[in-house]
This record gives structure tokens, sequence and C-alpha cells, in this order.
């Protein structure tokens, strides 16, 4: 992707001022949309933007949408790295809630007490994990374009969730296709507000993709393979190998973001659980441009934004849906922004052989 390349390739500065430059440009063009349906931008923005932080209990409303964000962009960044686009987030995290609440509702998590969480974790992390190896092991063995096939296998996730809470593992006792509450949840952190230990297992990703990226050879190599195939090659590393362990590591990250929803948001498995945190996590990611700090601080602007959108709605009538086009807006504009400083890139530091002519 000539948008990852840039990227790589862009210094802080550039990143950062493309960055803010984009989310100006998309609230100046949704504040023209606003605008037409006679509302006044200013009242609308401070609904969707300031409202959120207002209040203890609103920025606990905050935290809750904040981690499947987080950790769904922190494991899309892995693979962006290494110049690859994991979309299959929503499927992803649909297989990790699927696992989670296998190991939840058995008697073995009974049995065992809260420790069944740190199980459901890892089951999570596996399932969401093999579901994103699919696509990983199409890249590798037939060359098969990852945004198509994490795209189609979102679909596939979603229907076998539908499944799931329809027959196999639908509560006997209830109407609504929806499974048995899991054994016990992640603990809430203050009271009075829905902010729970989830933010705690999100902040640990955080930490662990620093780590991983900026001081393991594991990392070194993605960003080689992600800044050139052929240096890449030329120092012996495996373009197969690390393509499927960056999806693979993906997947796990998403399939845990499915799991702390289901431990920590919804107690059990439903239809429409995954909403649109594969996307957003997306977002995050090209947002925070793959920098840790970017990531956390766009996944904070994205969980405020759908957190006021609500309240925007309710108090100025402008749909939540608007999000949707402030989102879509946004990463335009870092398209637009990245496709220019590769322009005149080219133009500043032209290339050796034609200077040669």
């Amino acid at each position: 992707m000539k948008l990852l390349d840039s990227i790589h390739e862009a210094g802080a500065g550039a990143k950062c001022l493309i960055t803010l430059a984009a989310v100006a440009a998309a609230l100046l063009i949704g504040g023209v949309f606003i605008s037409i349906l006679h509302v006044n931008p200013l009242e609308a923005y401070y609904y969707l933007l300031i409202r959120p932080f207002r209040s203890f209990r609103s920025i606990g409303e905050i935290s809750v949408k904040l981690v499947p964000i987080l950790i769904v962009g922190l494991g899309v960044s892995f693979t962006f790295q290494a110049k690859l686009s994991n979309l299959g987030g929503e499927g992803q995290i649909c297989l990790g809630a699927i696992g989670m609440t296998i190991v939840g509702i058995s008697p073995f998590a009974k049995a065992i007490g809260p420790v069944w969480i740190l199980f459901g974790l890892l089951t999570a992390a596996v399932f969401g994990a093999l579901w994103a190896g699919i696509a990983g092991f199409f890249k590798t063995q037939f060359k098969a374009s990852e945004i198509i096939t994490t795209l189609l296998l979102n679909y596939i996730a979603v229907q076998f969730l539908s499944y799931c809470v329809y027959y196999p593992l639908r509560d006997s006792k209830g109407n609504i296709p929806q499974s048995a509450k899991v054994a016990s949840t992640l603990p809430k952190l203050f009271e009075g507000s829905r902010m729970n230990a989830g933010i705690l297992i999100a902040l640990a990703g955080l930490l662990i993709y620093w780590i991983v990226i900026k001081k393991t050879s594991f990392g070194y190599r993605l960003r080689v393979l992600g800044g050139s195939i052929r240096a890449a090659a030329f120092g012996g590393i495996s373009e197969k190998k690390y393509y499927l362990s960056a999806m693979l590591v993906s997947g796990a990250f998403a399939g845990i973001a499915g799991a702390v929803e289901i431990a920590g948001t919804q107690t059990r498995l439903l239809e429409g659980l995954a909403g649109s945190y594969g996307f957003d996590g997306v977002v995050a990611a090209l947002l925070g441009m793959l920098h840790p700090a970017g990531v956390l601080v766009s996944s904070i602007l994205l969980a405020a934004l759908s957190s006021g959108a609500e309240t925007m709605q309710v108090k100025t009538g402008v749909s939540s849906l608007f999000l949707n086009v402030l989102q879509a807006l946004i990463v335009l504009f870092i398209l637009l922004g990245f496709s220019f400083f590769g322009t005149a890139g080219k133009k500043k530091h032209p290339d050796k052989r034609e200077v040669k002519k």
C-alpha cells in the first residue's frame, strides 16, 4: 500500500502535521454538512467532542468503548508495520468473543472462579489468531489479497456468531437469541462508573506493542519488511514467515478485544457485539501513525466521538450516523495528505537514475 509506504517514510513532524490537518479538515467539512441541516455546528461539536468528558460517569462510558478500539488498533498496527492490511477485526472480535463465551459458561469456569478469565483470554487470542491466520495463509501460499480475504472472513464470522447464539450457545432459559451469562466478569474499577479492568488489559497490550516493535528482533524485522521487501530478503528475513506471524498476532489482539467485551461489558454472547470496533481500530492505527502514543490518543478520540454521537443526536437532531461520515473524512484526508507527501518527496529527491540521464 502506498499509504503505508508514506507512513514509514515520513518523519514525526510530517506525521503530526498531516494527522492534525486531516482532523481539522474533516471537522470543517463536517461543520458544513451540519449547517445544511440548519443546526449550529459549534453546538453539535460541543455535544460530540466536549460533553463526553464533563462527568466521571461519561468518562467511564468512553473507557468502555476505548478498550476494544485500542486493542484492535494495536493489532492492526502490527500488520501495518509489515505493510499488510488486516481489515478483519470485526470477524476476529466475533471469534474471540465466541471462544471467551465457550469457556465462561462451562462448568470449568464455575468450578475455578474468576481465574477462568485468564483461560478465556488465552482461548479468545487463539481463536482470533487462527481466524486471521486463514487470511495470512492465503496471502503467503497463494498471494491472495489480504484485504479481500479478511473482509470476506468478517461476513462468515458474523454469521457464525449468529448461528452460535441461536443454536449451540443459546441460553435455554430465555427467549432472546443470546448465551447464558459468563461465570464472572472483570471487576469495576470505580463505583458509579462502568470502567472495568479491561482498560488495564488494553494498556498492557499497548506496552507489549511498544516493547515488541521497538525492542525486539521480531518487531525490527517487521519494520524492515514494511520498509523494503528487497532489503528484508537481502537480510535473510522470510517474507512468508513474518507476514503470517503479523497476521496471527493481529488476530490474537482482536480476539482479546472480543473477550474483554464479553467479560467486561456485555457479560454474554449476543448478535452485533463487534459493532464498528473493527473499522474503528483501523482508523485509530492510521490516525495514530502506528505509534503507541498516537494509537492511544486516536482511540480515546474515537471512543469519545462514539459516546458523544448519541448525545448529539438527542440534543441537536443530527444523526449519530454522522460519526461514520466524520471518520470517513478523516481517513480520506489522511490519504490525500500522504499522497501529497509522497509526490512532494519524489520531486525533492528524484530517482538517481533519472538524474544521471
